[in-house]
């Protein structure tokens, strides 16, 4: 997911002209992103605390190295440790609610409902920040309403468990609204991967406690750890701090650094349909039709808010 910065990242950059160059590592970033749901759903032996955890440290490991050559640690010091706390706090919960609600709902729900974050940043811009909300952009909201209902209220498979993992991940995307908010201001002072890894670090500490205690009821001994991280866990949880958090979050921010936000963020919006297409591809996660209809009428609206 919408798991990282995309929306408030690409709001505070309007390059002159559409580069090719941008096009191309944005759809790199939305494939790479698109695998996010699928490494989860394979790394579920262990608890969502721990899949965020790890994701978390794998992505700030292989970024490191990039901070100490572009020199990017100043910046990060200048900010301050409290900020970087507060930003990633707001961020582990975004991911761990972003696990709890592919741990209960299918990928084709949780996708589309994350992605309304869109509509909440519009709204707390038209709150906090005094950006009136516009004719087209209230049309929006109203048509991803509808096509929440959809989504929601005609599914044939509709039940308790799924209405959980619906409400984990409307509460992912209210987080990562807040983290686009408070951060705004700190992505255009700090150089990218110094913004990237001391989120990231500090999300990483902010799960690591509920990591341990999750990790510590799952087993009454320590040697059952194996059966828990299995090579496919490990191996998932490797992929999904690498391919969906160090590689797609930013390239995408490299590539809205050369496009028109309007086309960054709409090109992003395509994580949904490539997450939904791999989990049907690889998990055998057939969508209902509902569904499908309800996730296309939520992506249009979230479109006219984007376009507005």
């Amino acid at each position: 997911m919408v798991e990282g910065e995309t929306v408030a990242v690409a709001r505070g950059v309007t390059p002159a002209r559409v580069s090719l160059v941008g096009v191309g590592l944005a759809l790199v970033a939305v494939l790479s992103v698109a695998t996010s749901a699928v490494f989860i759903r394979l790394a579920g032996q262990v608890s969502p605390f721990e899949i965020a955890f790890w994701r978390l440290v794998v992505a700030s490991a292989v970024l490191a190295p990039l901070v100490w050559l572009t020199r990017a640690w100043p910046s990060i010091r200048a900010v301050g440790l409290k900020r970087f706390a507060l930003y990633g706090a707001v961020l582990a919960a975004h991911f761990v609610t972003y696990n709890l609600g592919l741990r209960y709902a299918p990928v084709a729900h949780v996708l589309p409902l994350v992605y309304t974050s869109t509509i909440f940043i519009a709204v707390l811009s038209a709150v906090v920040l005094r950006e009136p909300l516009r004719r087209a952009q209230l049309g929006g909201i109203a048509v991803v309403i509808l096509g929440a209902g959809i989504l929601a209220g005609f599914e044939p498979q509709l039940n308790a468990r799924v209405l959980l993992g619906d409400g984990f991940a409307l509460l992912s995307a209210v987080t990562f609204a807040l983290y686009s908010m408070v951060g705004r201001q700190q992505r255009q002072r700090v150089p990218l991967f110094g913004y990237a890894v001391g989120v990231y670090a500090t999300a990483a500490l902010w799960t690591a406690p509920l990591a341990v205690l999750a990790a510590w009821s799952a087993f009454d001994e320590w040697a059952a750890i194996g059966a828990r991280y299995s090579l496919q866990v490990i191996l998932s949880l490797l992929a999904l701090g690498l391919i969906p958090n160090a590689i797609g979050h930013t390239l995408y921010n490299a590539s809205v650094r050369r496009l028109n936000a309007a086309v960054a963020n709409v090109l992003f919006t395509q994580e949904v349909t490539g997450a939904i297409l791999l989990a049907w591809l690889i998990l055998g996660e057939v969508p209902s039709t509902n569904a499908l209809i309800g996730a296309a009428v939520m992506l249009a609206g979230i479109l006219v808010v984007l376009l507005r």
